[in-house]
């Protein structure tokens, strides 16, 4: 068994770099072959993916939860016990809110949501559902029906007469329908919210429940069950986590950390926070996948890994920015080809902004990874986006965003699979355009178009329609 440490700087031409050092020990299989080829398409669409920890004090609010759960519509008082709200009149409310400017379809639950944000109890509901198809080229021609019902909650302790500072937060999911990363070929990644709680299964499970205590206001400890996109999510927030702006995960995050970190991991560590914001992160954590069960009986069995990370934050010529360096080691040992050594990720981008409506803006971003090649799949890979948001005048609160990724597989895993199915590099588009029709129902309209990893495969022509729903 040997262990390699690689360090490597790369800049993207963008002015936003993020560099990870990463480690993990390797084995020489004899099954390789066998253990690979049968796993190409399930492992890489997601049975693999990495999955890490998100968390905030008890002023902070998770980006991918409610925003603003205070009291709305001028509260005439300040609020009543969350066991005393039958109506809107227990919480002081004398207003109305109408079907299409509430932020919830539900809106305030006869006063119960405010009620109960005011007793440290946020929730969020959203219900997101796919139709997607692969009109040309890919594994085969198909248009699949699927959807996701997120259920987020956070838990202020201090409101909630425990320690001050205390934070929970909860994410539990519901996969339902079909994906159609199976139609869409190897490598594709065309649907990252599908990915959880488990690909291509009918499933509800908790994939986040998290705990923080905050010592001050720039730093904390927390522990629990970390769900990786939600920290991608919060700490970059126009990324988004696949029900809202971009859906390929080639274009949310740098595609060969696949293997230290996987969907839903337990694990501990501390964060330094800056304007309410992940700046920095000690983190230990479990390698195996946690996201259908509570993952304690095989807890650290096949090793761990340590990760940190700290974030510059920047202006260049008045457009804000940040640069992200991100390490991590595995002890766990992986047969040859299943090592991720490098990456980068995404930063904050360049972004303009109007002068009058900070609302509106445009972000460009670029996010690139780097591996040794063995034992990883992935050589490199990167990715340019630029996203927009209210550039419509009338339309302030549409998105639109285009972008493109590439990744290099390695040589040696081409040859390794190259006898069973000729095998390429993967590079893609993707284009969408989310419109909100009302605060509480978005409407995406979405393309891609990309190459998968069968070299005997025409271009995918893929295109989508996403519903998003908030209760």
């Amino acid at each position: 068994m040997d262990r390699k440490f690689i360090l490597l700087s790369v800049v993207s031409a963008v002015l936003v770099s993020s560099f990870v050092i990463s480690s993990t020990s390797a084995n020489d299989a004899r099954d390789l072959i066998t253990e690979q080829s049968l796993a190409f398409e399930k492992s890489l669409a997601g049975v693999e993916q990495q999955r890490l920890v998100s968390t905030l004090d008890s002023e902070i609010t998770p980006v991918s939860f409610s925003a603003d759960q205070e009291l709305p519509c001028g509260a005439s008082g300040p609020g009543c016990a969350s066991n005393q709200c039958v109506n809107l009149e227990d919480c002081g409310y004398d207003c109305e809110e109408s079907l299409f400017t509430r932020q919830y379809l539900l809106g305030d639950m006869f006063g119960a949501r405010p009620c109960l944000a005011e007793s440290g109890v946020l929730m969020d509901l959203q219900l997101t559902q796919f139709y997607q198809g692969v009109s040309s080229g890919g594994s085969k021609r198909e248009f699949n029906y699927g959807g996701k019902a997120d259920y987020m909650f956070t838990f202020l302790g201090g409101k909630l007469g425990l320690n001050e500072g205390f934070t929970a937060i909860m994410h539990a999911e519901t996969r339902f329908g079909e994906d159609i990363s199976g139609a869409a070929g190897p490598v594709t990644f065309p649907n990252s919210s599908m990915l959880y709680p488990a690909s291509d299964d009918h499933v509800t499970a908790i994939t986040g429940l998290i705990f923080m205590q905050a010592l001050s206001e720039n730093f904390a400890l927390t522990a629990g069950k970390f769900n990786l996109l939600d920290l991608w999510n919060m700490i970059y927030p126009n990324t988004g986590r696949g029900i809202d702006g971009f859906m390929n995960l080639s274009l949310l995050a740098a595609t060969p950390i696949v293997r230290t970190t996987n969907l839903s991991i337990n694990g501990a560590g501390a964060m330094v926070m800056k304007d309410k914001q992940i700046q920095g992160a000690l983190l230990v954590y479990d390698t195996n996948n946690s996201s259908t069960t509570a993952g304690l009986s095989d807890l650290f069995d096949k090793g761990a890994v340590v990760l940190g990370y700290w974030r510059f934050f920047t202006e260049l010529g008045g457009r804000p920015g940040s640069h992200g360096f991100l390490g991590n080691w595995s002890s766990r040992s992986y047969t040859s080809l299943d090592r991720s050594s490098l990456t980068v990720i995404p930063g904050q981008g360049l972004v303009w902004a109007d002068c009058c409506d900070a609302n509106r803006n445009v972000r460009l971003m670029s996010n690139w990874m780097i591996a040794d090649g063995d034992p990883n799949f992935f050589r490199w890979s990167g990715n340019v986006t630029l996203q927009a948001n209210g550039l419509i005048p009338g339309r302030e609160n549409d998105t639109m965003g285009a972008g493109y990724f590439y990744n290099e597989l390695s040589s040696n895993f081409k040859q390794l699979v190259s006898p069973l199915v000729g095998i390429r590099n993967t590079q893609g588009a993707e284009l969408y355009y989310n419109a909100a029709i009302t605060p509480w129902f978005h409407l995406t309209a979405d393309l891609q178009v990309f190459e998968d990893a069968n070299r005997a495969h025409k271009a995918t022509v893929l295109p989508g329609v996403r519903a998003n729903l908030r209760f």
